[in-house]
């Protein structure tokens, strides 16, 4: 009986559907063109309405009381079947306005349903109300990562992408979406060119280039030239307990570069752990003590000292008194806070 019912109004749950959502996604569509209406029959009203239903299967105001029964015992889900079906059907005569409508009576019911917010958006894209439709195929994608099912969101946001109306956000959603897939080459392209616009000022927003480089880097580990960039760019939003592991990183590759190591006593400083930053001060000053540049060797010696006036390695290599001490220190230029990692690279 239940499918006779639906027949002609959840046909279009088994047209080509295969190329847009994925098998979980297809297999939860099945189960609605088999929709059981056996729970209902012992409602007195509800057979009344099957019984009106048989009879005249055309009329629709049966499936909407059909639907809003379904609302009143709490059976979403079914009374969403209804309304898609019923949407469908007016989409196939190119009845926009009506389609939308009976989406808008499901959305009613269950706002945040990735079928009808797919559906509300088809319409409004072929009403020319393409913003819209964008809003409510981000909808749809929330309720299938929700769903764990990530090909049908990668399908909605490609086709937003194709709108033009992807933001960088979208983007980076679906870069993250791409690599959880393993699709890495298509991940890559897309994070690339989102690099390559905040590069040219077209991006100013910092977290989201901190998220663009971050996975980047996932897939590039041994670019140096992104992971510096992954540095600068947490450094700038404060992120300094994961810039320092990061750094940490980079310095293990080259122990001797002094312009990784300024960067770090930098983030040492901002963080106020002035005992690390003396240290990272010590060891630049060594380092160019190996290279006999000495002028550089004392400046660093100066600012051991400007934190520990009292340091006995830096006061037995300069061997200066307090005065002369404090009047070359104003002089010094506070280098480790400009020279930044990516200017090495």
């Amino acid at each position: 009986m239940a499918k006779g019912v639906f027949d002609k109004i959840l046909n279009f749950l088994k047209k080509d559907l295969g190329n847009i959502f994925s098998n979980e996604t297809l297999k939860d569509i099945e189960k609605m063109a088999n929709t059981d209406v056996s729970d209902l029959l012992s409602d007195a009203k509800a057979t009344k309405l099957l019984a009106e239903i048989k009879k005249n299967p055309e009329k629709v105001e049966n499936y909407i009381q059909l639907a809003e029964l379904y609302r009143y015992k709490n059976k979403i889900d079914k009374a969403v079947e209804v309304y898609l079906g019923l949407a469908q059907r007016e989409m196939d005569a190119k009845n926009y306005q009506l389609a939308s409508s009976y989406i808008n009576m499901g959305l009613n019911a269950a706002p945040d349903n990735g079928l009808l917010n797919k559906f509300s958006a088809d319409i409004d894209i072929r009403m020319g109300k393409f913003s819209d439709a964008a809003d409510k195929y981000r909808a749809a994608v929330n309720y299938y990562i929700k769903k764990n099912d990530r090909m049908t969101a990668i399908y909605l946001f490609h086709t937003i992408n194709e709108m033009n109306k992807a933001t960088v956000r979208d983007l980076l959603n679906l870069s993250s979406i791409l690599i959880h897939e393993n699709i890495t080459d298509e991940a890559e392209k897309i994070l690339m060119s989102i690099r390559a616009r905040h590069q040219k000022g077209e991006i100013s927003n910092t977290r989201d280039l901190e998220a663009c480089l971050m996975m980047l880097y996932s897939l590039k580990k041994d670019d140096l030239v992104i992971l510096s960039e992954l540095i600068e760019a947490r450094i700038e939003i404060g992120q300094y307990d994961s810039v320092m592991v990061l750094l940490k990183k980079l310095i293990a590759k080259d122990p001797e570069n002094v312009n990784y190591l300024k960067r770090q006593a930098f983030v040492y400083k901002q963080m106020n752990d002035i005992d690390n930053c003396v240290k990272v001060f010590k060891i630049i000053a060594n380092i160019y003590a190996k290279q006999n540049n000495l002028i550089y060797r004392n400046i660093y010696y100066y600012k051991v000292l400007k934190y520990v006036p009292d340091d006995v390695e830096a006061l037995a290599i300069l061997k200066m008194d307090d005065q002369l001490r404090e009047k070359l220190d104003s002089k010094i230029e506070n280098t480790d806070s400009k020279i930044k990692v990516i200017d090495q690279l």
